[in-house]
């Protein structure tokens, strides 16, 4: 009798250990990678993700530790890394698209390409327009760049707000001078325009902001229709 009790107690705990390793492990995972990784997951995969891109980039620099902070601002996880002679380097990581994110490097490039002389160039500082250049690298090939080129264009409270048809007109105008001041130094393979107006609000009575976000394949030229047709996210 108890030894039949045994052997089902044992029978049960294997189906359980068979079930939590093939099947909510493997469940558990998706959900990380679908929805978001949560604490612990994200913390270690992101500095796995991190060692990886410093191990290649900066072969001399010890990380920090084997845990990644998270920024509930920005999303982003972060690690510090020292080079032998003292030098932190700060890295970044962004589960959303598994690109690291990395300063010193966006910094050197900009330097290289002179994009400020090009903006400055071609009008692309004044009033109600700012234009920023993201940089990013992937873990697994941290030689290849990812340029990502923004515009926040915001017309103030006397301005006539435009309907959606007029905004797309002025958005699409917009970064189409930033794309073409920015394309003959580097490839661009994310563009992104924001347009806001002062007499328009969100639910929390903050700015609310209208975007469109184009990514473009490679060797594809953006053109206005791409941001004319574009999906419209407002919040």
């Amino acid at each position: 009798m108890v030894n039949k009790r045994l052997k089902k107690i044992l029978r049960n705990a294997l189906i359980a250990g068979f079930l939590l390793v093939f099947i909510v492990g493997p469940l558990c995972l998706y959900a990380a990678l679908s929805l978001g990784w949560p604490p612990v997951i994200g913390n270690l995969y992101a500095a796995g993700q991190l060692r990886t891109y410093a191990a290649q980039v900066y072969p001399e620099a010890e990380a920090e530790g084997c845990w990644a902070g998270y920024n509930l601002v920005d999303g982003f996880y972060s690690l510090d890394f020292q080079d032998p002679g003292g030098e932190i380097r700060s890295l970044r990581y962004s589960a959303d698209d598994g690109q690291v994110m990395d300063r010193q490097r966006s910094e050197a490039l900009e330097q290289e390409l002179d994009t400020g002389r090009a903006f400055r160039m071609n009008g692309l500082w004044r009033d109600g327009y700012r234009c920023y250049l993201g940089t990013s690298w992937s873990p697994r090939t941290p030689g290849e760049v990812h340029v990502f080129l923004r515009v926040d264009v915001y017309d103030p409270l006397e301005a006539p707000v435009p309907d959606e048809e007029a905004m797309r007109e002025r958005m699409a105008s917009e970064i189409m001078k930033a794309y073409n001041a920015l394309s003959p130094l580097t490839p661009v393979h994310t563009v992104s325009v924001h347009y806001s107006h002062a007499a328009q609000s969100d639910e929390r009575g903050g700015c609310l902001w209208h975007s469109i976000t184009v990514d473009l394949p490679e060797d594809t030229p953006l053109t206005e229709e791409m941001i004319l047709s574009g999906t419209l996210v407002s919040r």
